[in-house]
């Protein structure tokens, strides 16, 4: 609640009035029956709160807000935005308690996220581009943005970097950063403490809504409601919207369909493994950062981008894995041998020349331009159908897992499912040359 004393708040709001008589902004009939009878309730940093006198004469208050909002400014002296609220409903208008406050109100932006430390590559590129024209055209383009992809692959540093560019850009913007276990924390507590209306304008007032991992929303079918409403209302007025998920929205469960066509009606962009080059990047990108004087021959770094390139977080881990043994053992030169010995107890650690699922999966994501979500996923596009068949043929082939296992990989699909996939391949090997040629490449670049 703000500082200001019943009387106070009353005499602004005469005066505020009195603005909007003398101007002449209502016919006097109308400004005596609905615009007189309303009261300034509360006022402070984040905004007005004005009791209206029936849920008839809301329309009228929504229709003029902008006019109301330059006479209570003139008088108070600052730009302030009104909430307009019926008499019933101003119970909702409780203070906030702290935990909420600290949810909703505070700076949860990394400052180490930019987009200027991001590595952009083949994997990333489209992602990368995309956050990048919601933070300098907000609400234009691509409202929502939906970013897919396995955990670890860069999709938090995105939603960061958009928020620190927005920061750094247009200080008078207002980001909100949330994840979405504590989005439901909120709503639930909110409503708990009858400050749900609160909550809800606070939100209503960003300029950027971000959102991490918006998967898990699933699991609070009222916090489902009011996200819809408050997207909806944020949408509306033109506001940016970026939304982050581990798959893609076709694919989320327990989500109602009505969020997931919203989501669908923007633009979704999937983040992908780091290949080679990109992979060898960020780790340049993480010693550069680390300012210290480090003495790692180059082929220690593509041993570590080539043996441990699934995603960000794993390259960086054992890039501080690499470090922390060099510190122990003190060697002049962190060289291949060194690193080679480091890594040898590491259970993930295998020879770039042992044939794995997940190079399979990256080699035929390459070759069609896909992201592994998409490989995994029930798309059923003929170009992602054929990769996802090629994949299942060269697991089959070059590993001989069994079917089952093989379903397992990509996205719990059945054994029978899995076994059609691979004779349908070596159906169409035979009768399709550029199909056989296809598999024929992903296989040299496999190294078979």
């Amino acid at each position: 609640m703000s500082n200001y004393t019943k009387s106070s708040l009353q005499l602004i709001w005469d005066q505020t009035l009195d603005k909007l008589k003398t101007g002449a902004f209502f016919d006097m009939a109308i400004f005596n029956t609905y615009i007189h009878e309303s009261k300034l309730y509360d006022l402070n940093q984040n905004g007005a709160i004005v009791i209206i006198p029936s849920f008839v004469s809301r329309q009228i208050f929504e229709n003029n807000k902008a006019v109301i909002e330059n006479a209570l400014s003139e008088v108070i002296d600052e730009p302030i935005t009104i909430q307009f609220t019926l008499k019933k409903e101003i119970q909702n208008y409780t203070e906030l308690n702290e935990e909420n406050k600290k949810i909703i109100l505070e700076d949860k932006l990394l400052d180490k996220y930019t987009f200027d430390n991001f590595v952009v590559g083949h994997s990333n590129r489209e992602s990368q581009a995309a956050a990048l024209s919601c933070a300098v055209n907000p609400g234009e383009f691509f409202n929502p943005l939906f970013i897919y992809g396995n955990s670890g692959l860069g999709k938090t540093h995105l939603l960061h970097a958009i928020g620190n560019y927005v920061k750094e850009h247009s200080p008078e913007k207002k980001v909100i950063y949330i994840y979405s276990e504590d989005f439901i924390s909120l709503i639930v507590n909110s409503i708990r403490d009858k400050t749900i209306e609160e909550v809800k304008r606070i939100i209503e007032e960003a300029d950027y809504l971000l959102i991490d991992d918006i998967q898990r929303l699933k699991q609070g079918e009222r916090s489902q409601e009011i996200f819809f409403n408050l997207y909806n209302n944020l949408f509306s007025k033109g506001k940016q919207i970026v939304l982050t998920s581990d798959i893609h929205p076709s694919e989320l469960k327990g989500i109602e369909n009505r969020l997931i066509s919203r989501f669908n009606s923007g633009l979704s962009v999937g983040i992908d493994s780091p290949e080679f080059e990109t992979s060898l990047a960020i780790l340049e990108k993480k010693i550069e950062e680390r300012n210290e004087h480090l003495l790692i021959e180059r082929s220690v770094l593509e041993y570590i981008a080539t043996t441990y390139s699934n995603d960000v977080r794993e390259l960086e881990g054992n890039l501080n894995k690499l470090i922390f043994k060099a510190i122990l053992y003190n060697p002049k030169v962190i060289d291949l041998d060194f690193a080679i010995m480091a890594f040898k107890d590491d259970p993930n650690n295998k020879s770039p020349g042992v044939m794995t699922v997940s190079k399979i999966k990256k080699a035929v994501c390459d070759f069609y331009g896909l992201t592994r979500s998409q490989l995994e996923s029930k798309m059923k596009t003929k170009n992602i159908s054929n990769a996802r068949h090629i994949a299942i043929y060269l697991c089959r082939k070059h590993l001989d897992m069994p079917f089952a296992k093989i379903g397992m990989e990509f996205g719990g699909r059945d054994h029978s499912t899995i076994m059609a996939s691979y004779e349908k391949v070596n159906k169409l090997i035979k009768e399709k040359e550029l199909f056989a040629s296809a598999v024929i490449k992903i296989e040299k670049k496999l190294g078979v």
